[in-house]
């Protein structure tokens, strides 16, 4: 699963294929943290270069109660397209592309 929307990256190239890496979640202290990676585009993902840039984005406080009992990456999926700007109007990788590494 990823998100499918050309956006500007931090060292000016343009990326076009986001997934999610992980989901911390903290119970004690209600805090989530999504970690998302950004390749130029599906193409490189697919032929198992690095991202281009990670980028961990916290979910403010109130919207912890939307996390719990859900599955974390899905949630996050729905949770970045409705409130991080420019991945509004987006499209979606359903596909699964898991790679096996030896790392």
């Amino acid at each position: 699963m990823a998100i499918i929307k050309k956006l500007d990256s931090s060292v000016g190239v343009d990326v076009s294929y986001h997934r999610v890496l992980g989901v911390n979640i903290n119970y004690n202290e209600k805090r989530i943290n999504i970690s998302l990676a950004s390749y130029v585009n599906l193409e490189k993902r697919v032929e198992r270069y690095k991202p281009l840039e990670i980028v961990d984005i916290g979910v403010p406080k109130e919207d912890f109660k939307l996390f719990i009992g859900k599955d974390p990456i899905k949630t996050s999926y729905e949770w970045l397209k409705q409130n991080v700007e420019g991945f509004d109007k987006s499209e979606d990788d359903l596909e699964v592309r898991e790679v096996e590494s030896n790392e």
